[in-house]
């Protein structure tokens, strides 16, 4: 009798605690989890449908991003923050350097999700997570790369241009002992076989990185014009060079193969150094980037710099015998 009793009491305390919090019996919102979600440039939207209305959206994140902007808004575009609990809908933007995702909860038993913008070079994994008092459930969604900017057009402050020629880079140099001879030492140098073009990049407001530049503009990097030096003024031919590698070698037209004979006469020693001679400018240029997908525009700023080899000078330097 007394466990009968004990029974009845214990089924009595249930359906009073269920009569006074209904959402503890409610059906799962989301019964199984939720298998990965796509989103690509051409597939950038999807919904997400729930069983149930008793859930909130609670966090959104990328795995392997630091920096980031979660800004969230009403149903009628006034700033808010998360959570969104039961039944508060809202809109959710996560922006990084290279990611741009829209969260929408604009119904009771519905989320959407918009892929804006991927420019990292990979896919990357976004993690949802929704739930109430009881439950929280992830969602993952794989976001995958999507159209990169392109270079609208480039320009160089004229005014600012500056060339000198004349200034000397060291090629090789080597020590020559003729002490113990009478007759003279005939050595051949070549003093354009190591000769390049040199090309770079500056930009004082920021640390280069090359890789900003292939998540922005892809691989292999855009190519950009660049002026030459004819008659000490600045002339745009076909020079091209990649936008985003700060250092570049470009070839020239010197012989490599150019010998040149350099004597030392008995008795003596000499350190022979090989130099090239170089014309050299400077030019502060703006670079003008739009992405075709989402129309938004960036600018980069900074001062492109050359050395270029022309000629070649030869001394000869009397080694002293301390």
């Amino acid at each position: 009798m007394t466990i009968k009793i004990h029974k009845a009491l214990c089924l009595s305390i249930l359906m009073f605690l269920a009569g006074c919090n209904g959402d503890i019996f409610v059906d799962d919102y989301l019964p199984g989890g939720y298998n990965e979600i796509t989103l690509s440039e051409i597939d950038n939207s999807k919904e997400i449908n729930f069983k149930s209305d008793n859930w909130g959206l609670i966090y959104i994140a990328c795995q392997t991003i630091d920096s980031y902007t979660t800004n969230a808004y009403t149903i009628d575009g006034k700033p808010t923050n998360l959570p969104f609990e039961k039944k508060e809908l809202g809109t959710v933007h996560y922006t990084s350097d290279y990611i741009d995702v829209q969260v929408e909860k604009k119904s009771d038993n519905t989320l959407k999700v918009i892929l804006n913008e991927n420019l990292l070079n990979r896919d990357e994994e976004m993690l949802i997570t929704v739930g109430n008092e009881f439950k929280e459930e992830n969602i993952k969604l794989l976001l995958s790369p999507t159209q990169k900017y392109r270079i609208d057009s480039v320009v160089y402050d004229w005014d600012k241009f500056e060339t000198h020629e004349g200034s000397l880079k060291e090629m090789e140099y080597l020590t020559v002992n003729n002490q113990q001879s009478s007759l003279p030492l005939t050595i051949t140098f070549f003093p354009f076989k190591k000769s390049a073009r040199e090309i770079n990049f500056h930009d004082s407001t920021t640390l280069w990185e090359e890789e900003v530049y292939s998540r922005l503009l892809g691989t292999p990097l855009p190519e950009i014009t660049i002026p030459d030096v004819v008659d000490a003024k600045p002339v745009l031919h076909d020079t091209k060079v990649a936008f985003g590698i700060r250092d570049q070698h470009l070839s020239t037209n010197l012989d490599k193969e150019l010998a040149v004979d350099v004597t030392i006469d008995g008795f003596s020693r000499r350190k022979v150094i090989v130099y090239n001679k170089l014309i050299w400018y400077s030019v502060p240029y703006k670079i003008y980037l739009s992405n075709p997908k989402t129309g938004k525009e960036l600018i980069f700023t900074g001062k492109l710099y050359s050395e270029e080899p022309i000629d070649y000078l030869i001394l000869k330097q009397v080694v002293d015998e301390n």
